[in-house]
């Protein structure tokens, strides 16, 4: 398990959970390179998280699972866009995390059997017995503001206490270094206004009983452009021809028509944004802690709310006008015409979900038994209107889950541990969708017991080695029951199945030097996907949603080491490999590359292949630094800009007194031009991240 302590993300300033997991190994954020994201639009418009290449990642908060099981946030349909359940940096503000745990593989079977990747768990910050305070402010490039403050402290015998935090960031534009025309532009339609506010009381009746309610409230707006323009076709006669093709031939996305999402330029000016509002409550009574295992009662409560803003459309702000380009005279006209008001709030979705859960731990001689269980009550809801026929579509969507969880921890003697574990779950599920006064519904139901195997051994104080295997079962989404003329043969899809396997060691050197590695290899029998199957009826391959063979494996290796008492340095290194092959007498077609919009014939292709970081920091009396490199390779430059890219993060503390600090923060040290994954109906360059950025603050404790 890797962790990111408060005191990790107080020294790096790390702006939000995805910089601060992002140079672990193992890990990588794949991102869009602004804020927010589009809800349902998965990975091609939102931000997601993969561990050792799965994005089958669950996160939780305190120990509970913060996914909507009916939620369309990634994607409504098993099929479509990204596995992903959650958008890491709307969970809670950084300011209110005490720490990060990053579970990998087999061993995060306790909180599902679907964390096929792993599990992400924010552990949140509890109230202090002295009061104490702490506000942070800074400022920096392209009108980056932040402000932050906590708060915390207890009743005068402790047995009350409270934690409150809140911030603001916020920002213009940017600005990125695009290695196709070797030049810099303005991101523009990147602005951003995100917020949050955090409550935590704990009232503690004695040693092992407490109450503890807790709320997390994160919100925000901004700006869509979509993506950057490729400007290797941005002159007035090739947008032209490509607005003929796209309006006139109806050639949508990069592989049959060049420069297309130059389409999509208005959305940098005219105020395109997403957002979202989110409550989260907890209620949680603690009743005992045996060999760490914590027995507890909780109730819960989400309310996620999400919505898109294009702005008026062209029939509606410049009927019967020819639409000008952005080199002709009438084009500032026309950019406010089009323009987002408050008025023109068009797609809305909402996810709630609220529920009981339960775990009981007792220690049992060389037993540590672990028993918890679950009720979740999900529920989505969505109102959007079509650009293309302005016909509303209304979505509803409602599914009850019952869990079941048992582990046992055997204490075999001194050296050995082993924990299998079985996981039962049932679900039952409806969906109706209604359009131009026609509706659709669909409903399921299943039952599934899994079983999962973790152990460790240690050969002597400081060596150990570690292996686990766990059953994966991701359970169908509601949608996926609904008639579907993408299915191979009118065959239904089933619930994702497979294996996850996981083996490793852990070696201390010496108090200074510590050295890790594992390799992960998940088996998928039954994963679901688009893929293009030869048609017996068409005498042609064509696109269909079908389960199918996945085979991934992954290797991370790490070196942790102290100098002396001012120098250290982390160093890590993952790499992720994955293919997909047919069953049930399928034939997918040979040979697809950037020329298919099905990433999965060709997924190693569309994200780097190698990570490399080396952290080297410094810490002398009142100052301290860290510079932070991180090395992609391995990219293929028909769908990268180039083979590999190095980008530098440096930071910068400086301890006026004990209560208060200064520091500098600079991203991309030296401007480099680069993305992290890649999407062939946009094409090459489209996800180009932030150039050179600096943030210059101060945080004063009281």
């Amino acid at each position: 398990m890797d962790v990111i302590t408060s005191d990790d993300i107080e020294e790096r300033h790390y702006p939000d959970v995805t910089s601060a997991i992002k140079t672990l190994p193992g890990v990588q954020v794949n991102s869009i390179g602004y804020h927010g994201g589009e809800y349902g639009a998965g990975t091609q418009y939102n931000t997601t998280v993969t561990i050792n290449g799965d994005d089958r990642v669950v996160v939780c908060l305190d120990g509970r699972r913060v996914d909507n099981a009916v939620s369309g946030l990634m994607g409504s349909k098993s099929a479509n866009w990204s596995k992903a359940l959650a958008n890491l940096d709307q969970i809670t503000s950084i300011d209110n995390i005490e720490k990060i745990e990053i579970i990998k593989g087999p061993g995060a079977s306790k909180y599902g059997a679907d964390a096929t990747g792993g599990v992400i768990n924010i552990i949140t910050k509890k109230g202090t017995l002295t009061p104490q305070g702490k506000i942070d402010l800074a400022t920096g490039s392209y009108g980056h503001h932040v402000y932050r403050f906590n708060y915390s402290g207890s009743t005068k015998d402790g047995s009350l206490r409270y934690f409150i935090s809140g911030m603001r960031d916020r920002g213009a534009a940017g600005r990125y270094y695009d290695r196709m025309t070797g030049k810099n532009y303005r991101s523009n339609g990147t602005q951003f206004n995100d917020a949050g506010y955090n409550i935590r009381i704990d009232k503690y009746f004695d040693d092992t009983h407490s109450l503890t309610f807790s709320m997390n409230h994160t919100d925000a707006y901004d700006g869509y452009p979509i993506t950057v323009p490729d400007y290797r076709y941005m002159t007035k006669a090739e947008y032209e021809a490509m607005m003929h093709r796209y309006k006139v031939e109806k050639k949508y996305g990069a592989i049959p028509n060049q420069g297309y999402r130059n389409n999509w330029y208005l959305r940098g000016f005219n105020g395109t944004a997403t957002g979202h509002n989110n409550f989260d409550y907890d209620l949680t009574y603690s009743f005992g802690k045996d060999h760490g295992m914590e027995s507890y009662i909780r109730a819960y409560y989400q309310q996620h709310k999400y919505w898109l803003v294009w702005g008026p459309s062209d029939d509606a702000a410049w009927p019967s006008r020819p639409i000008p380009t952005p080199w002709d005279p009438e084009w500032d006209e026309y950019v406010r015409a089009r323009t987002v008001t408050d008025k023109d709030k068009r797609n809305r979705d909402n996810d709630y979900n609220h529920g009981l859960e339960g775990q009981f731990g007792k220690s049992f001689g060389k037993h540590d038994v672990l028993f918890g269980w679950a009720i979740d009550w999900s529920r989505h809801e969505s109102f959007s209107t079509s650009n293309i026929t302005h016909r509303e579509t209304a979505t509803n969507v409602k599914q009850t889950t019952l869990l079941g969880f048992v582990q046992d921890k055997i204490h075999v003697n001194d050296r050995l541990e082993i924990a299998p574990a079985l996981r039962w779950q049932h679900s039952n599920a409806a969906s109706t969708t209604a359009e131009a006064g026609s509706t659709t519904a669909a409903d399921s139901k299943y039952s599934k017991v899994t079983a999962a195997i973790n152990a460790e051994y240690l050969f002597q104080p400081g060596f150990s080695i570690f292996a686990g295997w766990t059953q994966v079962n991701r359970p169908l989404k509601p949608n996926d029951y609904k008639p579907d003329a993408t299915l191979y043969k009118d065959q239904k899809l089933e619930n994702e199945r497979g294996n996850a396997y996981t083996i490793g060691l852990k070696k201390e050197f010496s108090p200074a030097t510590s050295i890790f590695m594992n390799y992960d290899y998940t088996d998928m029998a039954n994963a679901i996907s688009r893929q293009s199957v030869w048609d017996d009826t068409a005498g042609d391959f064509k696109t269909k949603s079908v389960n199918a063979k996945q085979r991934r494996r992954a290797f991370n290796v790490g070196v942790n080491h102290r100098f002396n008492n001012h120098w250290k340095m982390r160093f890590a290194y993952s790499t992720v490999d994955e293919h997909w092959t047919a069953k049930r007498g399928m034939v997918f077609q040979p040979g697809l590359g950037i020329d298919s919009i099905l990433i999965n014939a060709y997924i190693n292709s569309t994200r780097p292949k190698h990570k490399t970081v080396l952290d080297v920091s410094y810490e002398n009396g009142k100052w301290s630094s860290a510079l932070t490199s991180v090395l992609y390779s391995g990219m293929d430059t028909r769908y990268f800009t180039a083979k590999r890219f190095l980008v530098l993060d440096w930071v910068l503390n400086y301890k006026i007194n004990k209560d208060a600090t200064v520091y500098l923060t600079v991203d991309n040290l030296t401007n480099e031009g680069y993305e992290v994954k890649f999407h062939p109906y946009i094409g090459k360059g489209a996800y180009a991240m932030p150039g050179r950025t600096f943030m210059l603050g101060v945080n004063y404790r009281f």
